[in-house]
């Protein structure tokens, strides 16, 4: 028996078959919208991470904490010898002394950081001489920052635990702790340190000693025997210039004293964090004199420079720092605009391979399968 096929069903037929093959087509105008939206979304990553992400790390950080050491010699006063009138012993010199610095940021507040630079001079016999100090630190300028409530800053202008992202070749200004007093910070040339390139700066401060944690480990007066005691050990010009003034001077004789501080600093010259430095500083006990200050002798004199394995660990430091900086604010933008990039460019070439469904095949199919 003859099947026989009507004209309507064939064509019915045809339509089907041209709508399956069509779903292909239909996979791949898809796929290529979902390229292309998603490389569109790496480009906006990438900028987000490059101008909104990047400037959150180039300041200081609120996870500081570093503990460096200086090494070298100093010259101390023995007040137990003062005191039991031991004065071939009262000033102990060239003696060997460390000097621990710890830096470290307790708290932030928007662009302001509450960082904290702590001092303790070690010697033979037990001796030490710590000496604490909270800055409210600009995170960007690394200068001071206004106030923050609850917090006991010391007031103070210039630089104090180290120098701001990329730091320029050229002069700042250093607070000195020990006068309270704010200095030029001079550049003087670059160099290598340990593998890090560093800007070298040095500064001098000298004045009357302000630092109320050295004043209070120092007398604030001697009685006239004991410095009687102590003229021995005097150059001779000082003890002549004294010996005539001894008896009109009050019992006990108040003191003053000066601090001459010399500081070198290289700091990274990508990160601006100290990788090598040098801490020479002296304090002298003063007498007035008929108005005149008459220096004596050095009561505290440090010749100290960071150790080796300090250097070495702020070197390794700085760069792990730096090649986290670098990944983040560089390396991955690129990656991330590279690959959107890619992905629209296959996005817009599989469209373009996608058949064109013309109007007349539209009105073919759309009559036959009325």
């Amino acid at each position: 028996m003859t099947r026989t096929i009507f004209l309507p069903d064939a064509v019915r037929g045809l339509s089907v078959l041209y709508r399956q093959s069509r779903r292909p087509f239909v996979v791949l105008r898809r796929s290529s919208k979902i390229l292309i939206g998603t490389g569109l979304v790496l480009i906006i990553l990438a900028a987000v991470l490059r101008f909104v992400v990047v400037p959150a790390f180039s300041k200081l950080p609120g996870s500081v904490d570093v503990t460096a050491q200086y090494v070298g010699t100093g010259t101390l006063m023995n007040p137990a010898a003062l005191q039991s009138g031991d004065y071939a012993n009262v000033i102990a010199s060239g003696v060997p002394v460390t000097v621990d610095r710890h830096v470290y940021v307790s708290e932030t507040e928007g662009d302001s950081a509450v960082a904290h630079d702590d001092f303790t001079v070690s010697a033979p016999g037990g001796i030490s001489l710590p000496t604490n100090h909270t800055y409210v630190l600009d995170r960007k300028s690394m200068d001071a920052a206004d106030p923050i409530d609850g917090v006991d800053a010391e007031p103070h202008s210039g630089m104090t635990i180290g120098l701001p992202l990329s730091p320029d070749a050229s002069d700042y200004s250093l607070y000195d702790f020990a006068t309270r007093s704010t200095v030029p910070l001079t550049y003087i040339d670059s160099s290598v340190v340990s593998g890090r390139d560093v800007l070298n700066y040095r500064a001098e401060a000298s004045g009357p000693l302000q630092d109320p944690a050295i004043l209070g480990a120092l007398p604030p007066a001697l009685p006239k025997a004991q410095l009687a005691g102590l003229a021995p050990l005097l150059p001779a010009d000082l003890q002549a210039e004294l010996a005539p003034a001894l008896g009109s001077l009050p019992d006990p004789v108040p003191f003053n004293y000066t601090a001459v501080t010399k500081f070198a600093l290289s700091a990274d010259s990508a990160l601006g964090t100290p990788i090598d430095g040098a801490l020479d500083q002296q304090v002298i006990a003063n007498v007035e004199v008929g108005g005149k200050n008459i220096s004596l002798i050095p009561v505290l004199a440090l010749d100290t420079k960071l150790s080796d394995q300090s250097i070495a660990d702020a070197a390794n430091a700085a760069s792990s720092q730096s090649r986290l900086l670098t990944l983040i604010s560089v390396v991955t933008p690129i990656v991330l605009v590279l690959v959107g990039i890619a992905l629209i460019a296959v996005g817009l070439l599989r469209r373009k391979k996608q058949p064109s469904t013309t109007t007349s095949e539209r009105a073919t199919v759309d009559s036959s399968t009325a």
